[in-house]
């Protein structure tokens, strides 16, 4: 019996040490592009731009289309109509060569492994009273998934799922000024969660033995956005707009479990952490007729103040600063449907969204391009990115096909 006692402790001083080894390794080891926390696409993430913007490179700092732009600068909710709704859905893709058990020692890929995901992007309302505009958001701007791993051999299974999601809840404001100037300013609550679950079992003539690391967090925080837009002429509208930092905070939870003749759970709870970079950008829109504009912006994301903590351990983050870029073109032709008016946009755009690890310098530069069809209170938008990494030497590709539709009640 006194055997079989020490046998039981003996085990258990095993798992507590994987446990603890576990986390130290999780803080030294550098994965690349994507760390465990990693928004799946880029680390480049400020609001959460509808089809139009995606088809014009990402532009949507002096740009307006719908109140989802409240996210990123709300003053440009001064240019809605009276009274404006809109949803967004979109279809992203991406592949990974180096994330979690995947190329870090525990399980090898002859190439990188792709996973995607469908989910609804925003939801949003405004209205403008006077020289006031309103506007509630609610957005899925980042996910967490990855690629599921499961490897199955004579005797032997290894799983890993990971999921997670960030949504935020916004409440902007703006105000006309005199001379063309709109100011605004929004309140953001961010609700998220991260699952990460790695089953390991072992079957043999004694029995089969199953090892379990189950993780889950979840974080909240708050922050602020504010902008500033200038309509210098008929034709150009220029603007400023930024997000302070804030923090992600909330509790974590994990269990350990060894299952075998004995049935060993390590369990352990903790709050976890992970600061957000400020970020700031400026943006340019212009009319060259009533058919053609231009619009381009870019932002400056302050990733070397990124700091994590994971059950109380830091993790080794050596981020760099980075300023995403994009712009495009856009064309609406003259159409007609049913009698009445219409106009279908032709959009084209670029971007150069470079990642913030210093380990690994790699860069996205994506093509972007874009259609709808817009009726006098009705519009549907739909526009695609494609773009493929350079700097890791892995070819990482990323990819989206963003569907927006939006109602109005009057003319801009």
């Amino acid at each position: 019996m006194v055997s079989g006692v020490r046998r039981v402790v003996l085990l258990a001083a095993v798992l507590a040490g994987c446990l603890l080894v576990c986390v130290g390794a999780s803080a030294q080891l550098v994965l690349g592009q994507y760390e465990d926390e990693a928004p799946l696409g880029t680390w480049n993430i400020f609001g959460s731009p509808p089809a139009p913007a995606v088809g014009l490179g990402g532009a949507q700092l002096a740009r307006s289309w719908d109140a989802s732009v409240s996210l990123a600068n709300p003053a440009l909710l001064s240019s809605l109509p009276r009274l404006s709704a809109s949803l967004s859905a979109s279809y992203g893709r991406a592949s990974l060569f180096r994330y979690a058990l995947v190329n870090t020692g525990v399980v090898e890929s002859s190439g990188n492994l792709p996973v995607g995901l469908f989910g609804a992007d925003s939801a949003a309302v405004a209205a403008r009273f006077g020289p006031w505009a309103l506007a509630f958001v609610a957005a899925a701007p980042e996910s967490y998934g990855r690629p599921r791993i499961d490897i199955a051999g004579q005797g032997y299974r290894l799983t890993f799922d990971q999921t997670g999601l960030l949504r935020v809840f916004h409440a902007g404001v703006a105000r006309r000024l005199p001379g063309g100037w709109s100011a605004g300013l929004g309140l953001n609550y961010a609700a998220g969660r991260l699952d990460r679950t790695t089953v390991d079992m072992t079957t043999d003539p004694s029995g089969t033995i199953t090892i379990t690391d189950d993780k889950s967090e979840r974080y909240h925080g708050f922050f602020l956005n504010a902008g500033l837009a200038w309509e210098a002429t008929p034709r150009l509208i220029v603007a400023v707009a930024g997000r302070s930092p804030y923090l992600k905070k909330g509790s974590a939870s994990s269990l350990l479990r060894y299952e075998a003749a004995t049935d060993i759970r390590i369990e352990a709870e903790a709050v976890n952490s992970y600061r957000q970079p400020w970020v700031v950008g400026a943006g340019a829109s212009y009319r060259l007729s009533p058919a053609w504009s231009l619009a381009a912006d870019a932002a400056f994301f302050g990733w070397s103040g990124y700091r994590a903590t994971f059950f109380d351990e830091p993790l080794v983050r050596p981020f760099r600063n980075v300023v995403r870029a994009g712009g495009g073109v856009e064309y609406l032709a003259p159409a007609g449907m049913y009698g009445r008016a219409a106009r279908i946009p032709f959009r084209l755009g670029f971007s150069v969204d470079p990642q913030p690890v210093t380990s690994v310098r790699s860069t996205y530069l994506a093509l972007t391009f874009g259609t709808g069809l817009q009726l006098r209170a009705l519009a549907v938008d739909i526009s695609a990115s494609y773009g493929r990494e350079s700097g890791s030497g892995r070819a990482l590709k990323v990819g989206r096909i963003v569907l927006s539709v939006r109602y109005e009640t009057d003319e801009r």
